[in-house]
């Protein structure tokens, strides 16, 4: 009988160390997950793709003959102008 015993004790002992590294862990993990998909955005190829949709958005704003950039005329609801009230 004594002998059952210390083996139910090691088990417990060896469950309850596997669940308390399970409940430590989980979290390291899913933040080195977090971490990983978030280094995607600075590989070569992503910074190069963002670095060309700039170049895209400055080629498609209007600019002035001295080279600076003008706004495009606000439109309804932008800031300073007053909603339009559909009745």
């Amino acid at each position: 009988m004594a002998e059952s015993s210390y083996y139910i004790a090691i088990a417990l002992a060896f469950f309850g160390f596997v669940a308390l590294a399970f409940i430590l862990l989980f979290p390291v993990y899913r933040f080195l997950q977090r971490e990983e998909k978030q280094s995607e955005q600075w590989t070569q190829s992503a910074l190069a793709e963002r670095q060309r949709q700039a170049i895209r958005r400055k080629e498609r704003t209007p600019t002035t003959g001295d080279g600076v950039a003008t706004e495009p005329p606000p439109g309804p609801g932008a800031p300073g102008e007053p909603p339009e009230l559909r009745v």
